[in-house]
């Protein structure tokens, strides 16, 4: 690529999201340089538009680059992980009433002649999320709340190439044909009641909390990685290193949560630091928390409120009046896992419905 500014060499993927013919190349907000941290990681388009895009020329060159991508496929593969639903149909399914099939993490759910282990007993809380893919626009800003919450470490670009990435929460893309469309994902731990993570450790590492929360004991887990091999949402990521932050970037580490060291597994935890947090508030006022007093990282972050989270014991809380919307579903819910993190269906218009 060529401009008046000079000339840069920049890898380009190809994407049935751009317009055949056109090349997009993301410019930054006017910065000139990139900083100590990021110097020599890609190139300033602005040198290269300094008079405008019509004086920048494309040469394609016989090259290839590995891309630090985490998306994976733009296909479901047939696996209905991000679902959609037709807009008449959710209107008439709402008028009459209708519930969705799920099998919520709460003792009521579970069968004698389908499960193999006991429900849990939850004391007060059985926390629990619910995403609403109609508002989910994708633009990863839980990802980044999350990652500065709770201490996630970058890793960088040749970690992701050898697919050891670190995110507690992902953003996946899919792609749906007739017509060409796209659905986003937000993917995070589903704090499962009958979670696979847990039945397999050897040491217990991974704990059911009497709330419901699957959490992660850093000072037990010995780096098996049972744990993430017999999760079928892999959301769990393991440290092969000690992840260390140059000054002053140390300083942007919140205190109450552990930094986590190096062969160990970690992974969401539904902010369990804020959820104490408020726990610590109201002390001494006799009452449990309301519907609302706690809130997430992720969930506090996203624009279009695309998150809720709550008590699922609560009969009155949004989770729970949001569980019973007709549009409502878990992913991979046939594997029985019981996940707490609850979807809502895009809502779509039939192409036939749009014509005049």
């Amino acid at each position: 690529m060529k401009g008046f500014g000079g000339e840069a060499e920049i890898p380009a993927y190809v994407t049935p999201l751009t317009i055949p013919g056109v090349l997009s190349m993301p410019l930054g907000q006017g910065h000139t340089s990139f900083g100590r941290f990021a110097k020599g990681c890609g190139v300033n388009g602005w040198k290269l538009c300094s008079r405008g895009a019509n004086h920048v020329s494309i040469q394609p060159r016989a090259l290839k680059v590995k891309f630090a991508n985490t998306d994976g496929s733009l296909s479901q593969h047939g696996r209905g992980l991000a679902q959609g639903m037709d807009l008449g149909e959710y209107r008439e399914a709402k008028s009459k009433g209708q519930l969705p099939k799920l099998r919520l993490p709460l003792p009521e759910a579970y069968d004698p002649k389908e499960d193999f282990y006991p429900p849990h007993k939850h004391n007060l809380y059985r926390w629990a999320m619910v995403v609403d893919l109609d508002r989910c626009i994708g633009c990863g800003a839980c990802v980044i709340a999350c990652n500065a919450e709770n201490n996630v470490a970058i890793v960088g670009r040749e970690l992701v190439l050898q697919g050891r990435e670190m995110q507690w929460i992902r953003i996946e893309r899919y792609l749906e044909d007739h017509p060409l469309k796209v659905r986003f994902l937000p993917m995070l731990c589903q704090h499962c009641d009958a979670a696979p993570c847990e039945s397999v450790c050897p040491v217990y590492a991974p704990h059911h909390s009497a709330e419901g929360l699957n959490n992660q004991v850093y000072n037990r887990c010995i780096g098996t990685r049972f744990c993430s091999q017999n999760c079928p949402y892999k959301v769990r990521r393991f440290n092969w290193f000690t992840f260390t932050r140059p000054k002053p970037l140390h300083l942007q580490l919140n205190p109450d949560v552990t930094v986590r060291q190096k062969g160990v597994m970690e992974k969401c935890s539904f902010c369990v630091q804020r959820i104490v947090e408020a726990k610590n508030r109201i002390r001494g006022e006799r009452r449990t928390l309301r519907d609302g007093e706690v809130i997430p990282a992720c969930v506090q972050t996203c624009p279009t409120e695309a998150l809720v989270f709550g008590n699922l014991m609560d009969p009155e809380s949004r989770v729970a009046r949001l569980s019973r919307d007709p549009r409502a579903y878990q992913v991979l819910g046939h594997l029985n896992t019981k996940p707490a993190v609850i979807y809502l269906r895009r809502l779509e218009t039939r192409r036939e419905a749009m014509a005049p």
